[in-house]
């Protein structure tokens, strides 16, 4: 049994109470692997989720799209990452006649990352073992040979945000240059995930929103006003079902749930970093579920500078 829990990329399934007792009595490391990799389908996950196939395959049994520039935009930690992780994993590299197959392609951009280093980040992702020295313009012709040889049909750009601002201007130049190329080869579609910011950079490049009018999808936290907050206790809920302790942690209760929200501010980024940081207490405690002191300790660790709310008290 846990050998199966420690290779499962997504722990997605509401857990039966013979589950949770199952699991109460696995090793540590087993039930940290399940919490690290839980993922509650919310309809804000589906929402995110049914786009980036919509993007991959327009037309349901028809092929994949070619020459499309488009985005799954939305504030940090909203689940984003999550969402096209989860989207890739379903898609995975595989072996034909012809070589290596990488039909969805993520990488994440960084702060750091300059044009050079981006083409070697997505030469590596499909599976590059080696790269030859050349110029920059080399390179980036070479990344994108590479992805058409690997019949890639989508490509996703992580935080792409930090392909555009707080830059040089020659290097803002280079990265719009790369999503043009990209997309003039009509073979895959290129999916820019990050902030709304990204949206204004494609739309006042008209070269860039040309290629296909960058359909784009908002993903927005949740809202205290009673139908989101219900949708958040729902979410709460789901999460609660998942965890791999004896009993479930009453995470949705109306007191709590109202403290994780004002905490996360609905965004299901912060919601698991502090159900992750609890449960990993309530298994060093030997508890049965997490305790309402496991949550007070994690809030106290992770809450935001200048915030003095007495949470969980």
């Amino acid at each position: 049994m846990t050998d199966a829990y420690m290779t499962m990329p997504f722990n997605m399934e509401k857990l039966s109470p013979e589950q949770r007792l199952a699991l109460s009595y696995q090793p540590p490391a087993v039930r940290q692997h399940l919490i690290e990799t839980l993922l509650y389908p919310s309809p804000l996950f589906k929402k995110g989720n049914a786009f980036i196939g919509k993007f991959h395959r327009p037309v349901t049994g028809g092929r994949h799209g070619t020459g499309k520039i488009g985005g799954l935009l939305g504030p940090s930690r909203v689940g984003k990452s999550a969402i096209c992780k989860f989207y890739r994993s379903h898609h995975p590299a595989r072996i034909e006649e012809e070589g290596e197959v990488y039909p969805v392609v993520y990488f994440q951009a960084s702060d750091d990352m300059t044009p050079r280093t981006m083409a070697e980040r997505i030469c590596e992702a499909t599976g590059a073992r080696s790269l030859a020295q050349m110029k920059t313009p080399a390179l980036i012709d070479t990344c994108i040979n590479r992805l058409v040889r690997a019949h890639t049909e989508l490509l996703i750009i992580d935080d792409a945000q930090f392909m555009f601002m707080g830059r040089r201007m020659d290097q803002v130049r280079n990265f719009k240059s790369f999503i043009k190329l990209a997309s003039d080869r009509n073979a895959f579609n290129v999916l820019l995930v990050g902030e709304p910011i990204i949206k204004d950079v494609i739309s006042a490049v008209d070269y860039l929103v040309g290629r296909g009018g960058f359909p784009n999808e908002p993903l927005l936290p949740l809202g205290d006003s009673t139908k989101e907050f219900e949708q958040f206790t729902l979410m709460l809920e789901g999460i609660d079902n998942r965890l791999p302790f004896l009993t479930k942690s009453g995470l949705s209760e109306a007191r709590i749930a109202a403290d994780i929200h004002r905490f996360s501010g609905g965004l299901i980024g912060r919601v698991m970093n502090l159900v992750q940081s609890a449960g990993f207490e309530a298994i060093n405690d030997g508890t049965g579920k997490i305790m309402i002191e496991h949550l007070r300790s994690a809030a106290n660790m992770l809450v935001a500078v200048n915030d003095a709310h007495p949470y969980f008290r």
